[in-house]
């Protein structure tokens, strides 16, 4: 390791004092979960039985975009074993219409994605709840529909929301500022969190640019595809409700229920021992537990809702896609001079589908702005997802910085070396982190490009990343 020398602030807190006696700091402590989760023991959600406990199943609607005429549960509810049917009414969503009235004569919530739930039914065992799933009724008028990034920023394109919407923050993250400018279905331009401001001049710094690079890149929608998938297990009391829940954040699935019910909070009690995988997925009580509750309530059971893997691939969350075009600006040594960047994505009818705020953060630039814009398309909605937002923009930032290399002549390491530079603790860990690594995997000693003469070429490559 190498020794890196910084000066201690006069302001700063004095260090604690050593104390041999610690018995933590400094050691090896197993972890207090590894033996019941190696040896089979760890009960998860999808583990939880309960006496008289009932087996739920959604009805999603097989349309991208569409109205619900009418919905017939008569022939579910005379199935034998089922106990109890719900038609969900009120949807929980992450972009809310700005004007409330915009769709008020509607009886049922729009279905703005296939896979939107639209009702469910609890029964004796999942293959009935199945069954009777199918024999539910539901009659659609077919709404013109946009899946797809390119074609739903056209202004001809299906609209996905009849007017603006906003996107308040949740336990999840995310969020966008109030009132920002929506066209169609393309809303912003939206300059992210508070640092994340433009700063200096861009055509100023791109004109004391020696060498300017320009590129656009795109990142595809990726799914969190946990082991465990989103489900719950609703249990309906005269005294309260308990909810054993697959989550990230009990907190969040208490206070969503309570305020869906209307019931205190210190009436609900959530569970979740053990979480099969979330990558920030798993937040909040989300539609299909709405249902689970109700259908609990109903039935006077407790209710067992766990998603299916295509329920889990549509509805549940994912990382939005996203179209970047860059430019950068640098001087014949390196010193970068502008950095600008426009952003589009789409996180289906959710919003949050910004880059993060590498291009801002990573590397210092007089001259830098970020400008994203939310598409919204008939698909499902977007989720936290390990550093949203951030992992599209440091795809894309960092190839670029290798095309800037290439065209300064420049080692892409040297490249970094030279701006990357910031006086922070995370910048030297980088620059630690990046000698290690090129001595490690032998960067001096990497293949020339066209070294293999075949189709197939090896090489290797490097690139950063800052997170916080």
């Amino acid at each position: 390791m190498r020794q890196v020398t910084r000066q201690v602030p006069d302001d700063e807190p004095p260090q604690l004092p050593v104390n041999a006696e610690l018995r933590s700091i400094g050691k090896s402590i197993p972890r207090l979960d590894a033996v019941q989760k190696v040896t089979g023991a760890a009960k998860y959600t999808f583990d939880v039985q309960l006496p008289g406990m009932l087996y739920a199943r959604q009805i999603v609607c097989p349309w991208p975009h569409a109205r619900v005429i009418s919905i017939d549960t008569s022939a579910a509810e005379r199935y034998p074993g089922v106990r109890a049917v719900h038609v969900l009414e009120t949807l929980l969503q992450s972009a809310r219409l700005r004007d409330p009235d915009a769709e008020a004569r509607n009886k049922y919530p729009t279905v703005r994605f296939a896979g939107q739930t639209v009702a469910a039914v609890a029964a004796e065992t999942q293959r009935i709840a199945d069954q009777a799933a199918k024999l539910v009724k539901v009659e659609y008028e077919r709404l013109p529909h946009v899946t797809d990034l390119d074609a739903a920023m056209d202004d001809e394109a299906p609209i996905v929301f009849p007017g603006p919407v906003e996107q308040p923050s949740t336990a999840g993250g995310g969020g966008a500022p109030e009132g920002l400018p929506q066209k169609g279905n393309v809303r912003g331009p939206n300059f992210g969190m508070p640092g994340m401001t433009p700063t200096g001049d861009i055509d100023q710094g791109l004109a004391e640019a020696d060498v300017i690079v320009e590129a656009e890149y795109r990142t595809q929608v990726q799914t969190h595809v946990p082991m465990e998938t989103h489900g719950i297990v609703a249990d309906w009391q005269d005294d309260g409700l308990t909810i054993y829940a697959s989550t990230q954040h009990t907190h969040s699935v208490r206070d969503e229920a309570a305020e869906y019910f209307d019931l205190p909070k210190s009436k609900i009690r959530v569970i979740s021992d053990f979480t099969g995988g979330g990558f920030g997925a798993k937040y909040g009580i989300n539609n299909f537990g709405l249902l689970a509750i109700h259908l609990s309530q109903k039935a006077g059971a407790p209710v067992r809702m766990m998603l299916d893997r295509r329920e889990e691939h549509v509805s549940a969350g994912n990382r939005p896609n996203s179209l970047q075009r860059v430019r950068i600006g640098a001087k014949q040594d390196g010193t970068l001079t502008a950095i600008d960047v426009i952003s589009w994505g789409t996180g289906g009818i959710a919003g949050g589908a910004g880059i993060g705020f590498c291009y801002n953060a990573l590397y210092p630039c007089p001259n830098m702005r970020t400008e994203q814009y939310d598409v919204f398309t008939n698909a499902g909605p977007c989720a936290a997802f390990r550093a949203p937002g951030q992992v599209q923009g440091i795809f894309s930032l960092e190839q670029a910085m290798d095309e800037l290399a290439d065209r300064l002549q420049l080692d892409p390491l040297i490249l970094r070396d030279r701006i990357d530079t910031k006086p922070t603790d995370d910048m030297l860990a980088r620059a630690h982190e990046r000698k290690v690594a090129a001595e490690r995997f032998g960067w001096s000693r990497r293949r020339p490009p066209n070294a293999d003469a075949g189709p197939i070429k090896r090489g290797i490559g490097m690139a950063q990343a800052q997170w916080v």
